[in-house]
């Protein structure tokens, strides 16, 4: 994989903005010290390889901000603001209804990243947008998270919603999905708290069967009732008992909502 030099202009941007113009010169004289592809003049489309990027978006995090999930998130959505409003991705929102504009995403992966197998995937859901990258050359915070947060960014300027996202299945290995929906904190009514991890419900719980469970974590991860059932080995008519059973004993409606009830109790993400 390569990374295109847009994104090195866009922390060239976020850094001087923040920083100023020597931060910026003194992060980028060390990082081209060591790595020789930097001493070459970066343009937009200049291709940078993969490893070496990751080298300076490590010590930009290193220097200025802190080294967690987070930061890279709040890092993504950042650039992304940048990108879409002053920088040459402005274009990017123009014309497009919700479901063209859903339909486009895989773009923005095309415009950052090249000679690559991996690639990314958008499709509407209902009341959420489902998010999938496959194939990573290897698992960094820059391809999960950052990326993420440049996505529920990219939704959020389109939208009136705030927009928020509930991991299905990442944080390692090559491939990962997320829900993007309206934040937790409209739908709870209550500010957003970070996701409280407990165990795995246990055998017995006199909340939800270890069957609803099963059924749930399948919706939350987009599989219709008919697929359910395939894997479960029951009825596609069952699965759908089980699944208005469990949403309401958990008191949601839709996928989004189980989604998010089963990441904040760590059923979700891993």
């Amino acid at each position: 994989m390569k990374v295109r030099g847009l994104t090195i202009l866009t922390r060239k941007a976020i850094i001087t903005r923040q920083f100023g113009s020597d931060a910026w010169l003194t992060l980028y004289r060390d990082v081209a010290g060591a790595h020789r592809s930097f001493r070459a003049l970066i343009t937009p489309e200049t291709l940078v390889p993969l490893p070496d990027y990751l080298a300076l978006h490590d010590e930009l995090v290193r220097r200025f901000y802190a080294e967690d999930e987070r930061s890279h998130f709040d890092l993504g959505r950042e650039s992304a603001r940048w990108a879409l409003v002053d920088g040459p991705c402005k274009r990017f929102m123009d014309g497009k209804d919700l479901p063209g504009f859903v339909q486009s995403f895989p773009k923005l992966w095309e415009t950052y990243f090249a000679e690559t197998e991996s690639r990314s995937e958008a499709m509407l859901t209902g009341e959420s947008v489902e998010f999938r990258a496959f194939d990573l050359p290897e698992w960094h915070p820059y391809l999960e998270h950052f990326v993420m947060g440049y996505m529920t960014e990219v939704l959020e300027m389109f939208c009136a919603n705030p927009i928020g996202s509930t991991r299905i299945r990442g944080g390692s290995g090559r491939t990962y999905q997320y829900l993007l929906h309206t934040s937790a904190a409209v739908l709870d009514h209550a500010p957003e708290q970070k996701p409280v991890k407990i165990p795995r419900i246990e055998e017995g719980s006199p909340h939800l069967s270890n069957r609803e469970t099963d059924v749930l974590m399948l919706v939350a991860e987009g599989k219709t009732n008919s697929e359910i059932g395939d894997i479960l080995g029951i009825s596609g008519k069952t699965v759908q008992h089980h699944v208005a059973r469990a949403y309401r004993k958990i008191g949601v409606t839709g996928r989004v909502g189980a989604a998010m009830w089963l990441a904040r109790r760590g059923l979700v993400g891993n």
